[in-house]
Parts: structure tokens; sequence; C-alpha cells
């Protein structure tokens, strides 16, 4: 008999619903496009269209050469702490990971914000491009140069051809900003690297190049990876917020990645283990295995909300992630609602809706049910 069904498919600026008779399985076209929205945020058409151009059981988020894995991780580490008001995680709508090179689509500014002076633009200038402090330390990704290339802003390290587009950056408003940045930095002390030396290392660089420099580099296949699966934080439920931070040094090389993504209206524990289910997902996610995890879902609103899970890399893989998935309960979501309610609404809209296939999926261990042809599948909820 015919299933009826409603499919929700994540667009660009929210998710769009087709409802109708489910006459067909999905198939492996289908499937891999929802992974890949699930993992990158991309819209629907735009993931479809990867996955229709790219080899059949090839990696859609692959791994980059040490370059690009140095420049990407060096934009998430400027990333990771936002200081202006977001509606999507660090502010990202999507990323389009590609093998030598990274697309970020970056949000307009939220109408409900903290401080309307301080945009998006401002602070991606600020965190972004390089300065040096006057005991020879670094603010930005080291090495990081932009430049306006067919009206689009590109961030560029310098003697490699690793690159990361900031789509969504108007190319005027983004040197207006980079100006404004440089006067600002400029009356702190801060000596702006990429306009002294626009075309090589500035002295406070020259520390960074090094590929093999201490945990931050080995461990740059992490940040990269998590920068190239931000739409996965939304799995969680509706998303208030997310920091991430450097830790500690860990013993056996590599450095600890911290997130803690705030939510709202989850899964519980069924919602953060999927989250790192998927982040450890053969083929989609990261070579990681959880080690350790303390769940507090079963205590009432008011106790603990923090359910941390540490994840640490396989042999070969040097570095660690924590991840601190806090679910916002009973009077302290109230103030979100009550407080922000514009901003709540935009970011209810963000949520991405998981297929039960899915968690089907992962329950095989990310592999396709024994038996079957690559094309079978089962129907979306």
């Amino acid at each position: 008999m015919f299933l009826v069904a409603l499919r929700r498919v994540l667009c660009r600026d929210g998710f769009a619903v087709l409802k109708g008779l489910r006459v067909m399985k999905t198939t492996a076209v289908e499937r891999r496009a929802e992974l890949l929205c699930l993992y990158t945020g991309l819209p629907w058409q735009s993931a479809r269209r990867r996955v229709e151009a790219a080899a059949p059981g090839s990696e859609l988020i692959p791994l980059p050469d040490a370059d690009q894995l140095l420049l990407e991780a060096g934009v998430m580490a400027a990333l990771a702490w936002r200081r202006v008001t977001t509606v999507h995680s660090w502010g990202i709508e999507y990323v389009d990971p590609r093998t030598d090179r990274l697309l970020i689509r970056f949000e307009a500014d939220p109408v409900e914000r903290r401080d309307p002076a301080q945009t998006q633009v401002l602070d991606l200038a600020e965190v972004l491009l390089p300065r040096a402090d006057e005991y020879g330390g670094i603010q930005g990704v080291p090495g990081a140069r932009t430049h306006v290339e067919g009206g689009q802003v590109v961030l560029r390290l310098l003697d490699s051809s690793a690159s990361v587009t900031l789509l969504g950056v108007d190319p005027d408003e983004w040197l207006r900003a980079v100006d404004i940045q440089d006067r600002q930095t400029g009356l702190c002390g801060m000596t702006p690297c990429h306009r002294d030396l626009p075309g090589g290392w500035h002295a406070a660089e020259r520390v960074y190049r090094r590929v093999g420099r201490g945990g931050a580099a080995v461990s740059a296949w992490l940040a990269s990876g998590l920068l190239r699966r931000v739409g996965l934080i939304r799995t969680l439920g509706v998303p208030l917020g997310v920091t991430g931070w450097l830790g500690h040094r860990e013993c056996g090389g590599g450095e600890r990645w911290i997130i803690d993504p705030v939510f709202a209206e989850g899964h519980g524990a069924a919602g953060h283990r999927r989250l790192m289910a998927l982040l450890a997902a053969p083929g989609w996610g990261l070579p990681v295995a959880v080690v350790d995890e303390d769940c507090n879902c079963r205590l009432p609103p008011g106790c603990s909300d923090q359910c941390t899970t540490v994840s640490a890399g396989l042999a070969g893989w040097p570095g660690v992630l924590e991840v601190r998935a806090i679910q916002r309960r009973g009077e302290r979501l109230e103030w979100f609602r009550d407080h922000q309610p514009v901003l709540y609404a935009a970011r209810q809209q963000r949520v991405l809706s998981v297929p039960a296939w899915v968690d089907r999926w992962l329950e095989r261990g990310g592999a396709p049910a024994a038996g079957a042809p690559v094309g079978a599948g089962s129907g979306l909820d």
C-alpha cells in the first residue's frame, strides 16, 4: 500500500516541507545528498548536484592537504568564540567542502542582537586577519591574506594554494571593515601583518610557517574536520549558541578541542549520542572513537543540563574532542523565549530533522544494509 509521509529537507535559509505520497524508496543519491545536508548545512539542491557530480561511493567531505588543513584549523580557532549574536552555529549557514578549498556561507546580521553596531563583517575582519602585538603574539590566522576575486572575498594562505571563500560577505563592506579594524587595533599597539607585508610573512608570523609546529598543527585535522561538519550541531535541537576553544595539550600529542553547543527542545541522550555517532561515521565523520561519557539527561530541569562526551583520535590521529552538549529546559529556556523572542523564533527554523533511516544507518555502523543493493533504502520520516 502507499505510504503517506512528510519529508523535511534542509534549505539555505531554513527548511522546506515536502508533502505527498511516497511511492518509491529513497535512492542512493537522495540518501547521500541528505547526509551531506545534515553534515554541512548545504541547501538541498546544491547537495544533490554535488552528489550527482561525484563518483559513486566517493567521499563528499574529503580530507584536504596539509596547507589547507592548517588554514581551516586557523579559521576554526578564530571563529570558535564569536563575539556577535548569530542564529546559526558560529554564524555559518553552511559550508561547501572541497579537496583543495572550503567555501563558508556566513549569515546576515540578525535583527535582534546584543550590539547593533557590532556586525558580522566587522567581527570577521578582526578575528581572521593576522595582527601582531608588541610581544610578538599573533591575533588572527597567521599567514592569511584576503583578496577580492570574482566579486567574492577569498582568504588565502601565503606560499600555498589553500583558500577559504567567505560567501555572504560583500567585498566593499569587507574592505571598509578591514580599514576600521586596522585603525582600532592599531590604537591598541597591534601591527597589521596583512597590510605591512601583503605578499610575505611578517616576522611574528614566521614561527607559524613550520607545518610540524606543536600540537595545534598535528591536530589541524580535528579543527578542520569540525568546520567541515558544522551542520551537525543543529541535529541536537533548537540551537541557542555554541562556543569552542583549545584546551590543554594531550600527553600523546595533539591538543584537546572543546565545544559546548547550547540547545533547546532536543532529544536527550539519543540526541547527543546521535551527534557523536555522526561525527564518527565511516566515510562521513572523523577518525575518532568515544572514550568517556557523562550523561545527565535523566536529571530533572534545574539540575545539571550538561552531558559531556570525550572522543579521542584513532591511531595516527593525535587529538581529543570534548563535546559539552547543554540542553536548556524549564526556567532557563524561558529566559531565551522571553528576552529574545525574534531570535529564538529564527533559531527554531534552523533545526535539522534527522530522518529515521539515518538512525538505522548509524546502528549498522554507517554501512549499507547487509545484502541490500547500494540504491536500496528505507522511506524517510
